[in-house]
């Protein structure tokens, strides 16, 4: 198969096959990220790098990690398509593997695989799959997200009405001072959330 094309806004990235194509969600975190010039980024799971280009774009400092080494020659090449590779730092690696201790950042991303699904399905696929319940790899992020937040930091992520996001709202009330629903999408099968948190406790 050829490499396809995603677009936001004038912004346009190639997505190579085996690389998770940009969708709602992903537009949907686009438009909320809410960067202020010279804000410091770090995006999980950043595919072919859109996020990262939009943060960029907007004056952001980016770092973005993936674990698939696909999505991060994808996302270089889409870097240095659009000439950010001033901003945009691209690191391999699962979650927070590739940051380094004291590393802080003012916005943290992650848009997570976040639907049930375990690797004895026939149809997985790491890039939506998030464990039995569907928010296990975003149980193993949020263990560890505060420790790479500055003081007065906030956190977007997006969840799926099928995979319980009062849970996580419930957990994520447990590590920040605020959190609410920046947006909400509906579909014929499902609802995106996305979640804003704000001041790690």
């Amino acid at each position: 198969m050829s490499p396809s094309a995603a677009f936001y806004e004038d912004i346009w990235v190639v997505v190579d096959d085996g690389v998770y194509e940009p969708a709602d969600d992903t537009f949907m975190l686009c438009d909320n990220l809410g960067i202020t010039p010279g804000e410091t980024l770090l995006e999980i799971g950043t595919g072919c790098g859109l996020v990262a280009i939009v943060a960029a774009k907007a004056g952001g400092q980016v770092i973005a990690t993936d674990q698939s080494e696909a999505a991060i020659q994808n996302a270089k090449k889409n870097v240095a398509l659009h000439k950010y590779s001033n901003l945009i730092e691209i690191r391999q690696g699962n979650l927070f593997e590739p940051i380094r201790p004291n590393e802080k950042f003012s916005l943290l991303v992650f848009n997570p695989p976040y639907l049930p699904g375990t690797k004895e399905d026939p149809a997985f696929d790491p890039a939506w799959s998030g464990g039995n319940k569907g928010y296990e790899v975003t149980e193993k992020f949020l263990d560890h997200c505060n420790q790479f937040l500055q003081a007065k930091a906030r956190l977007l992520l997006v969840q799926s009405s099928l995979s319980d996001p009062e849970h996580i709202k419930h957990q994520l009330e447990q590590l920040f001072h605020t959190v609410d629903v920046k947006e909400e999408k509906a579909f014929f099968f499902e609802r995106l959330i996305l979640f804003e948190a704000k001041i790690p406790r």
